[in-house]
């Protein structure tokens, strides 16, 4: 069922710069136009959703708009800096004072700014991930011990599965047994564990004056909702809020994004409900139709496609996915071939057509890089590894740990937030356990002695230097290596002091590739030079997903993509297969499980969306390795199986014998 809406029509009543007149189709110029108060822009795939938001900002310019009173909130820090790039050589204008980024970005600076108000110091650091989960392991751990005291042994789930469900109540604005109860019944057995964990978790964040991401939304959040005042002066400061990416936002986020709009009530937002694909996390297409729900709610659509072939598109309209907003798409490119559906006998075959395939398109000139292969988990590519493998053909698989995930970089890092926050346990502990002969017993004795001072109002580096309750280990080595860097203002500085004085020998004991993470570290280093100030060069390294190690073989770089389909959104390729469309693998047999199967329908129309010339879409006649999940078996039927939605005049039928 399409979802009913209010579109408004072209309705030019000043003039336009020829700029941004010549550079927009008449869809896109009314959005930029006429986008104002509150106003959904539904952009199909490939309609030029980048450039009508870099287009709106120049208007916006151009318009006697100061950059200061524009904010852009964006899912990652590059797309912030894409738009703002090029929106600043559309209108000629610096714009570095707009404030852009993520929602965690945007957030970090408000809470800055008022933490105080909230109980907790402006100095607070951010746990990642990997830091967060340890502190949530130390509850668990406590929780644990408490059973065993009483003479019980029980199991609870792993820290990292705890992780997930706080995180998810968190984002949803719902509770632990909420949380439990819709999406991870499994532990629906030890919900007052989970609980009991979170509340210790919480406790010793605030001890240790330090947030984790989700806390950066909920943190903003709750300052924004009970301070009206706060809330008033900070959304007096932006007369037009743009997000983009509407429909992978949260209930958090839409809230944020209200507030922040509260006074001018310029809120623009960009999205296609139709690639609402991240639940799992917390997003709701759901937004949007709320969103678009009120009645001074503007509707714009963007609907002429520039990125694939006609018969591509036509593909892409037939499977549109249900209860999304109604559009048609336009292809603006010349004809090409039909997109094929690929049946193999099994997944050996699949991998065995498909790198036969990708050798086949290269000889013919088509560039590695050019060509990504999608599936719906990653163990899909395992047989396709290893057949490109075979053939020599260079491939690059979009996984594995971010940069500032590593553990040299998390080494290095903690160094630095220990300076900057000499209450972070996390860190303290990290760096004391690089050094020989300390383990935790001689680590929790020695921070506990940093802490303690602190509380009494002490120097902690002193207490440090004068240390004597810890006997046959290095500590001595490390109270000079901190005696270094403890008066250090500048991240560079005390990060080259770090690995000269001590790490560079670390590295040469520890691991067999210290070579290459050596150059990760000497990357780490130049990045920390561009930064004056601890407090910068923290919250940007920890909040960007974007910083990366560079592949030191360029002919990585050149190659075909073998990428999850939630990894591949807002990318594309000339040519692209999907491999296992079978019910099972896609859609997965989980979400068959639990009926979920409106959002892999979203899962699948991402994926063919991401090809411009040439798609091939791949299934076996065995189906699924996995046929089975729990004790129910999974029936081919229609509703499941998406190649059955497809006309047999749309695509080229192949089967691989």
């Amino acid at each position: 069922m399409a979802k009913e809406e209010k579109i408004v029509k072209l309705n030019r009543v000043v003039s336009i710069p020829d700029f941004i007149e010549n550079n927009l189709d008449e869809e896109q110029l009314d959005a930029v136009i006429n986008a104002k108060g509150r106003a959904l822009i539904i952009a199909g795939p490939g309609s030029g959703k980048t450039q009508t938001i870099t287009y709106k900002i120049a208007y916006l310019i151009n318009s006697g708009v100061n950059p200061r009173e524009i904010l852009l909130v964006t899912f990652t820090r590059r797309a912030a800096r894409d738009m703002i790039s090029r929106a600043q050589k559309a209108s000629s204008v610096d714009l570095s004072p707009m404030t852009a980024g993520t929602f965690h970005h945007v957030c970090n600076l408000l809470l800055r700014r008022y933490a105080s108000l909230l109980g907790f110091k402006n100095s607070y650091t951010i746990l990642d991930e990997e830091d967060a989960r340890a502190l949530i392991n130390m509850a668990r751990r406590e929780r644990i011990s408490a059973y065993k005291e009483e003479g019980k042994n029980v199991r609870l789930p792993s820290a990292s599965v705890i992780q997930k469900v706080i995180s998810y109540a968190v984002n949803t604005m719902s509770t632990i047994s909420d949380a439990v109860t819709s999406h991870f019944s499994e532990y629906f057995a030890v919900i007052e564990d989970i609980e009991r964990i979170k509340e210790r978790y919480e406790e010793k964040k605030w001890n240790q004056n330090a947030l984790d991401y989700d806390d950066l939304l909920f943190f903003t959040y709750k300052l924004l909702n009970e301070n009206e005042s706060v809330r008033q002066k900070i959304a007096s400061n932006y007369q037009w809020v743009l997000v983009d990416e509407f429909q992978d936002t949260n209930l958090l986020q839409l809230e944020i994004a209200e507030f922040l709009s509260s006074v001018h009530k310029n809120l623009i937002v960009v999205g296609d409900d139709g690639q609402s694909i991240y639940s799992f996390r917390g997003a709701r297409y759901q937004n949007i139709w709320d969103f678009s729900s009120k009645d001074d709610c503007r509707v714009f659509k963007l609907q002429t496609n520039y990125r694939s072939t006609p018969q591509i598109v036509s593909l892409i309209n037939h499977l549109i996915p249900n209860n999304v907003f109604e559009k048609t798409l336009r292809s603006s490119r010349p004809d090409g071939p039909k997109p094929a559906v690929v049946t193999t006998w099994d997944k050996q075959d699949e991998a065995l057509f498909v790198a036969n395939e990708i050798v086949d398109l290269m000889n013919a000139g088509v560039a590695g890089e050019d060509i990504g292969v999608l599936y719906r988990s990653h163990y899909h590519s395992f047989d396709l590894q290893l057949e490109l493998s075979r053939k020599n053909v260079y491939f690059t698989v979009y996984s594995g740990l971010r940069f500032v995930e590593t553990a040299h970089i998390k080494d290095m890092l903690a160094f630095i937030k220990l300076i900057y926050n000499p209450r972070d346990q996390i860190s303290w502990d990290r760096c004391l356990r690089l050094f020989e002969g300390v383990g935790k017993v001689t680590s929790r004795r020695v921070v506990d002695r940093v802490l303690n001072a602190i509380e009494s109002g002490k120097d902690p580096f002193e207490i440090l230097a004068k240390n004597k309750s810890v006997k046959k280990v290095d500590i001595e080595r490390f109270s000079s290596l901190i005696g270094k860097i403890k008066d250090e203002t500048l991240p560079s500085s005390i990060l080259d002091i770090v690995y000269n004085d001590f790490y560079s020998d670390y590295l040469l004991k520890r691991y067999p590739d210290h070579r290459e993470r050596a150059a990760d570290i000497e990357r780490l280093i130049d990045i920390s030079a561009r930064y004056r100030s601890i407090d910068s060069f923290l919250s940007d390294i920890l909040l960007s997903e974007e910083v990366r190690i560079d592949p030191a073989d360029k002919r990585k770089q050149e190659g075909v993509v073998l990428t999850t389909i939630h990894q591949a959104k807002g990318l594309e390729w000339k040519v692209v297969f999907i491999l296992s469309v079978n019910p099972g693998d896609l859609p997965s047999g989980f979400a068959i499980g639990e009926g979920r199967l409106d959002e892999e329908a979203r899962i699948f129309y991402v994926a063919i969306t991401r090809a411009r010339d040439i798609l091939y879409i791949c299934r076996q006649q065995t189906g699924s390795r996995s046929p089975y999940y729990g004790n129910k078996f999974i029936m081919k039927s229609e509703e499941m199986d998406f190649i059955k939605a497809i006309p047999e005049d749309m695509v080229e039928w192949i089967t691989v014998e």
